[in-house]
């Protein structure tokens, strides 16, 4: 084999092992990132915070036979939507509390307490 053939296919041999290697380690730091992402999901920082109903309708899901979502101003001015059970029964202008979770991740849910 002569020497320049020899380097070429070398070569080719090193880029394909090159991008293969490239390959699994982009996988392996795309797998390592959804775990933090859910790991920090995870961490919740939980809160009271105050509010009126404004609105209670029907929840758009498989569990509406046993819920409502009740849409709450809250103290500060924000307004969030909140599922709730039936047997609750909230009412226009009931004062209420509701619990606000904070997510490592950013995100922020509410539940009716």
């Amino acid at each position: 084999m002569r020497d320049e053939t020899r380097r070429r296919l070398d070569r080719a041999i090193l880029f394909y092992r090159l991008r293969r290697i490239g390959a699994l380690v982009s996988a392996a730091a795309a797998i390592v990132a959804g775990f933090v992402l859910i790991d920090l999901d995870a961490a919740v920082e939980d809160r009271r915070v105050s509010g009126t109903v404004e609105h209670v309708g029907v929840l758009n899901s498989k569990d509406a036979a046993r819920a409502l979502a009740v849409d709450v101003r809250l103290d500060d001015g924000r307004h969030v939507t909140v599922i709730a059970l039936k047997t609750r029964n909230p009412h226009v202008g009931d004062h209420v509390t509701v619990s606000e979770h904070r997510h490592r991740s950013g995100r922020v849910t509410y539940t009716w307490r």
